[in-house]
């Protein structure tokens, strides 16, 4: 390999030299200046700014690669602070050289970024987002942060939607790997699995929400991994949305909308504490809004867009009348869809990664419970994309840890034992 890396880089720095006998001096420099290009392609870690201009002397320059040259200079004269401590930052440069090319490659954050329509952005969705400003100098080779940190900042083309990448489960996709719906699972399992399935979970409905997510993706749901994987995928997933769906019957939560009313096309939600809902019926019997009491659940203020959706406590429509004691379904951010979607910082996340833009489910949370697509898709997005403890319900599923898959979903409650749960 050795041999191969020198060949390499000696044509790639002098492509026009002519075969001839050189001076021992000179050879000797061009050696020199293999060397210093070639062991950080042979290094196991990328080296930082110290070690890179240790011997950085004569016309040899320490230079950056998207810092100042001036910031650098004092690397090779012991200076171990920023930007010296950096990795990849920072590297020894010969002046007489026509090209400034640290010859190790790019692998930061959006390396290979550089198409006419892509544009390095930060993740939305990530648990701790970057902007798009920060994000921009990583397809120029930035390596500190956020570019040094995993799923901070992706390529978008800007010529598709803004749905920012999901965490990657490492395994790669078979050639011949297609859909449950295109191959495996029918329709027939599914009215099997749910007789009593109600809209908006139907069979074509989850076929197209699978479909539509994998298009904008390139880590697919129900597609990594062998067929005994993908298939354990599907059923760990079918298994969890039936339990959070009440078999998929339920499109809202049943206690902040189980008692609901639909007046001039708008939905209103009686919301109710356990002890007082009428399960058998769907009946609150009391309202938590009763006598204009404040409602603000699910609802974290603090949070706004790109966090959160923005939200504020409410109080019921009417103090009399049929809606007394009701409130405007499109005000809360409760349970639901397939996982039971839930939270303002959840809805904005799930709107990111199904439509690219915020204000999809910001406006309109109730597309989530009324559109077949979005009722299956939000399941998708958090099986996808909801970490916790540095997974996810796909990772888990695909790992054949179906236990891991409910603490990601609801640890705290249903899995008290699992990882230090309360």
């Amino acid at each position: 390999i050795f041999p191969c890396l020198i060949e390499h880089q000696f044509f790639r720095l002098f492509p026009p030299i002519t075969m001839r006998r050189l001076p021992l001096q000179t050879g000797i420099l061009l050696l020199q200046t293999l060397l210093l290009t070639i062991l950080p392609i042979l290094a196991s870690e990328p080296v930082d700014g110290i070690s890179a201009c240790k011997s950085c002397t004569g016309t040899n320059k320490c230079v950056g690669r998207t810092v100042s040259d001036e910031l650098c200079a004092n690397c090779g004269s012991g200076q171990s602070y920023w930007p010296c401590n950096l990795k990849k930052e920072c590297w020894c440069w010969d002046s007489t050289l026509p090209f400034r090319d640290p010859g190790d490659g790019d692998t930061g954050a959006c390396a290979g970024c550089t198409g006419e329509t892509e544009v390095c952005v930060g993740n939305q969705n990530s648990l701790i987002p970057a902007g798009d400003e920060e994000c921009s100098a990583c397809s120029s080779g930035q390596s500190y942060w956020p570019c040094d940190t995993e799923g901070l900042c992706w390529c978008w083309d800007t010529t598709k939607p803004k749905k920012p990448p999901a965490p990657a489960s490492g395994l790669e996709m078979e050639s011949d790997a297609k859909t449950p719906c295109d191959s495996y699972f029918t329709e027939a399992e599914f009215w099997d699995l749910a007789p009593n399935s109600t809209f908006p979970y139907t069979f074509d409905g989850f076929c197209k929400a699978v479909d539509d997510y994998n298009m904008h993706h390139s880590e697919k749901i129900f597609m990594m991994g062998s067929l005994e994987q993908r298939k354990a995928e599907l059923a760990a997933f079918l298994g969890n949305t039936a339990h959070e769906s009440d078999d998929f019957e339920a499109g809202r939560e049943y206690l902040a909308c189980g008692d609901k009313k639909e007046v001039d096309g708008k939905v209103y939600c009686k919301p109710c504490n356990n002890d007082l809902y009428d399960w058998e019926n769907n009946i609150c019997t009391v309202s938590m809004v009763d006598q204009n009491s404040p409602y603000n659940s699910y609802c974290q203020p603090s949070f706004e867009p790109p966090e959160g959706c923005v939200c504020e406590t409410i109080t019921q429509v009417a103090e009399e009348g049929e809606l007394a004691g009701y409130v405007e379904a499109s005000k809360v951010f409760y349970g639901r869809g397939a996982i039971q979607l839930s939270w303002n910082y959840n809805y904005i996340r799930a709107s990111y990664a199904l439509t690219g833009a915020p204000e999809t489910f910001c406006q309109n949370p109730e597309m989530v419970a009324t559109n077949e697509l979005y009722a299956w898709g939000s399941g998708i997005f958090f099986w996808m994309e909801s970490e916790k403890e540095g997974t996810t319900c796909h990772k888990e599923a695909l790992k054949g840890d179906f236990g891991g898959t409910l603490n990601v979903i609801n640890g705290g409650l249903e899995c008290p034992a699992y990882h230090g749960g309360w």
